[in-house]
């Protein structure tokens, strides 16, 4: 599952054309004993150097992500409202049951064809990832860090991921890989 929330516009980064050294920072003398600035300023050839990405992507990757998670949530809302329990007043050891109903609603959202299936999990994180990158393949080998180091926190979390998120890793990536073969 993936819930995306923030997203912000990245706002183009221009250098500044001139920063005016402070008096504390008059403290070098040159050769002649002359005071100079402590830090002198280089004004880059580069203008308006910024990170683009695909806002319009990112606001429909996160509405999708959202509708799945609040598809799950329901579903667990449900189960606990069918046995007479609440999140808010859940214990953490109390046992909940999964009946049919929640049983054949979770195999729905996590099958195949499901929203929180292997293959539309896969690829929303993937299309994220290209989206945030502006589709650039140069950050390709970022990506996959983030990607593989968001595993590793899950892990983490869990203890040992389930068999589903392992598969959905693999498939990430060979998405990925094709991402970057592509031409």
């Amino acid at each position: 599952m993936m819930k995306v929330g923030g997203v912000q516009p990245v706002k183009p980064v221009i250098p500044p054309e001139k920063i005016e050294p402070k008096e504390k920072d008059i403290k070098k003398k040159d050769a002649k004993g002359q005071e100079q600035p402590a830090v002198v300023y280089n004004k880059s050839e580069k203008k308006n150097i910024r990170h683009i990405y695909d806002k319009n992507t990112i606001l429909k990757l996160k509405a999708e992500a959202d509708k799945s998670y609040d598809g799950l949530r329901r579903l667990v809302e449900e189960l606990l409202t069918r046995q007479g329990k609440t999140f808010k007043f859940l214990e953490p050891d109390t046992i909940i049951e999964i009946d049919d109903k929640a049983r054949l609603e979770a195999e729905a959202l996590i099958g195949p064809d499901g929203e929180l299936g292997v293959e539309k999990t896969s690829q929303r994180i993937v299309d994220f990832a290209i989206a945030a990158s502006g589709g650039d393949k140069s950050k390709l080998e970022t990506l996959r860090n983030a990607i593989d180091r968001g595993f590793k926190e899950a892990e983490k979390i869990l203890g040992k991921l389930p068999e589903i998120s392992r598969q959905t890793y693999d498939a990430i990536m060979e998405k990925l890989d094709a991402w970057e073969k592509e031409e």
